[in-house]
Order: structure tokens, then sequence, then C-alpha cells
């Protein structure tokens, strides 16, 4: 079995590319662009039989969660969620246009934010924050909880008919 000599830089670097790449939708992952391609607001706010949430729900879920993670990378204490329902109380639909896309914009902008300041600083990733051992451990919740969150977001499109987006989708 060969051996590699990687330097603890390298292996930063190595951490961060993943996390990147998850949180931009590379590999096994679905982009937040893709997700949510062509997807009107009205259409986000469309319940689907026996699914408790609806898409625009999920959208503001992953918000609230990434408001969370993105402050405790800032060094802000987060106090624990006190049950499973935090983050999970919203209207079914948004009021309106300006509303969906600035939801949507607020997504994306932390996703770039932690892609472009926090993961090239990867010093300030090793030490703990909060209740997570570092803030590589920040950044791998935040973006399993977006990648996972998103495949709802597909399989509620694809159960209202309006999946793939308009560029094309996966076929698996």
């Amino acid at each position: 079995m060969e051996t590699t000599n990687t330097t603890h830089s390298e292996s930063s670097q190595l951490v961060c590319q993943i996390l990147a790449d998850a949180l931009a939708g590379e590999r096994a992952h679905v982009s937040v662009e893709r997700a949510f391609e062509g997807l009107t607001w009205r259409q986000s706010g469309m319940e689907v039989a026996n699914s408790p949430h609806t898409i625009w729900q999920l959208l503001k879920h992953l918000n609230y969660w990434q408001d969370r993670w993105i402050s405790r990378l800032e060094g802000m204490k987060v106090l624990p969620s006190k049950t499973s329902d935090d983050g999970w109380e919203f209207d079914k639909a948004p009021s309106d246009e300006a509303v969906y896309k600035r939801e949507l914009g607020k997504l994306l902008t932390g996703i770039r934010y932690i892609n472009d300041t926090m993961l090239p600083q990867p010093d300030c990733l090793r030490k703990a924050m909060g209740d997570y051992p570092s803030g590589f451990n920040v950044v791998q919740a935040m973006a399993s909880h977006i990648s996972y969150h998103l495949g709802e977001v597909v399989l509620l499109r694809r159960m209202l008919a309006l999946w793939p987006p308009p560029s094309g989708g996966y076929t698996w």
C-alpha cells in the first residue's frame, strides 16, 4: 500500500474543496440554482398530498438554518434548538414574486459567502464553534442539510410535474 505525504495545509485545502463542491451542487449534489430553476413563486407554494411541507417552506427552512450556521462561523453564540419544529413555522406560500426571489437570493448569497469568504480561510475553520468541534463540521452540516432538502425540492417538483427544469435534469 502506497502512502502519501500530504501536509496539513493540503488536507485542509482538499476538505475545503469537497465542502465547496457540496455547497455548489457538484458531484452527487444538485445545485440550488438547478433545484429552483424555472419554478415560479406560485408553484413554490403548491401543496402535495401527504407532504408535510411546500417547496416554499423548505426554502424558508434552509435559510433559517443557514443563518444559524453562518452566525456560528462568524463567532456568534447560537442557542440550541428547543424542538425539531424549530425552523418550520412558515406560511405555505410566499406573498408575491419579490418575496420569493428575495428568499431564494438569500440562500444563494449565503452559499457564496461560505465558498468565497470562509472556505478560503481554513485556519479559522479548525477551531471549535459552539457545539460543533470545528468550523469544518459546521460547513459540512450546512452542505448536507442543503443537499438533503434540495432532494425533497426535486421530489416535490416531480410530484407536481414541474421537473426537470428548463435546462434539463438528472434522470436517476
